[in-house]
């Protein structure tokens, strides 16, 4: 049998073929500690806000809670509660390589905190004043520290980080639901 002749476009062709690869399978695992988290643990470029990022992952949050509010209560403690454990993965993945473990472009946690009062408000008194004074109260606690705030804020880890701004917006709850049960029991409002 004669041999084929190969021209030089057949050649190159061949080469091309024999040549190339193919790329990595795409992981689709449902392992959430392979999940890249970290850009939720800053809100994006919102954690790198030059002035007060917590004031401004706080105020983030406020028309985010008053939505899920009006929709559903128990929709907002479910979003409180993935967010809160997202976040925990998104700190503990931004701050892997960092020797700061609080830094302040970290805002996921305020806006886990600043959600939290926004559970116990009447649907009744779901108005400006009371959004107001849950995001008053939140930062006060977040600020200034008292009890269990400053114990979570003295552990400089991921859960530390998180449950400092959880407990002051428990404390900022507590405070908001004092006052509800005020205005409703002396004032019938």
């Amino acid at each position: 049998m004669p041999k084929k002749k190969v021209t030089p476009i057949a050649k190159s062709i061949s080469k091309k073929t024999t040549t190339v690869k193919h790329p990595k399978k795409i992981d689709f695992s449902l392992d959430i500690r392979k999940w890249r988290l970290a850009p939720l643990a800053t809100l994006g470029p919102v954690g790198f806000f030059p002035k007060g990022p917590g004031t401004m992952g706080s105020l983030l949050a406020l028309p985010i809670a008053y939505i899920l509010c009006n929709i559903s209560i128990p929709l907002l403690w479910a979003v409180v509660f993935l967010t809160f454990g997202l976040g925990l993965l998104a700190i503990q993945q931004y701050t892997k390589d960092m020797n700061e473990k609080d830094p302040s472009c970290v805002i996921i946690d305020e806006v886990v905190g600043q959600m939290i009062p926004f559970m116990v408000i009447i649907p009744d008194f779901m108005h400006w004043p009371m959004v107001f004074l849950a995001f008053i109260l939140f930062r006060f606690f977040d600020i200034f520290k008292f009890g269990a705030v400053a114990f979570w804020d003295r552990r400089k880890n991921p859960m530390g980080v998180m449950m400092d701004d959880v407990s002051a917006g428990i404390f900022a709850g507590f405070v908001i639901a004092m006052l509800q049960v005020v205005m409703v029991e002396f004032y019938k409002m």
